[in-house]
């Protein structure tokens, strides 16, 4: 995510091999713990990494 922040989950999904439920599961943890946040819109936006 820090060297492409506009990253999908279905993008993510393929690199990692998981389900795009689990990408989305571990973004909702991501996000809750404050080491990502999401800036933009959904379809516009990009994720920003929190150091």
């Amino acid at each position: 995510m820090r060297d492409n922040p506009n990253i999908t989950t279905n993008e993510l999904h393929h690199i990692l091999g998981i389900s795009e439920t689990a990408v989305e599961n571990n973004f909702t943890f991501l996000k809750k713990n404050g080491y990502v946040e999401r800036v933009g819109s959904k379809k516009t936006g990009y994720w920003k990494v929190i150091e």
